[in-house]
């Protein structure tokens, strides 16, 4: 009576086995796909060696924009562009103001601001002599004439070598603003 009982109980173990996976989706025996990559979003379009001209409001060139490459996301309202190099012109727009490049960049059409990241290296020359700075990353408002640079910068004059985790800058008014862990060295002479 044990052994039908035990029969029996294993009977009905294995059809309901069989019936639970018989019924079950095909995908729930499947591994879990980790080589699948997301949709990576395409270019509308493609240029190489650009150069293209930013114009003030009477008529004189003031910005001068050069890549290796750009490449059209109308999806996102953007511009993403390599080795960026931005070149702003002083107001008699004769003699470049300052120039900026970095391996990449990214130009939001909407807002019209400019983000250059990896290796931004920035230089203009002042009253002294060239002044260089060197920054992880540097956004830049082309309506507003400011920036703002992270990632370690350095910022080296001809008398002076200062180094930051973060600076600001207005063109206009020509402020630069260093903040948090700021470190500087000065010559007097």
């Amino acid at each position: 009576m044990i052994k039908q009982f035990f029969l029996m109980a294993c009977l009905v173990l294995v059809t309901g086995s069989f019936l639970l996976l018989w019924d079950s989706p095909p995908e729930s025996f499947l591994r879990p796909d980790s080589s699948k990559v997301e949709n990576l979003p395409s270019a509308d379009s493609y240029m190489s060696n650009i150069k293209s001209f930013i114009f003030s409001d009477d008529g004189s060139k003031k910005y001068i924009l050069k890549a290796h490459e750009l490449a059209i996301f109308s999806e996102f309202s953007e511009l993403k562009l390599s080795q960026p190099v931005l070149t702003a012109f002083q107001k008699d727009h004769e003699q470049p103001q300052f120039e900026v490049k970095g391996d990449t960049g990214i130009l939001s059409k909407n807002s019209y601001i400019f983000a250059f990241d990896g290796s931004v290296k920035a230089h203009w020359n002042a009253k002294n002599g060239k002044t260089v700075m060197k920054a992880g990353n540097l956004s830049f408002s082309l309506k507003q004439d400011s920036a703002s640079a992270k990632g370690g910068v350095q910022l080296k004059t001809p008398d002076s070598e200062i180094s930051g985790d973060s600076l600001s800058a207005n063109i206009n008014t020509k402020v630069i603003k260093i903040k948090s862990r700021v470190r500087g060295v000065h010559d007097a002479i």
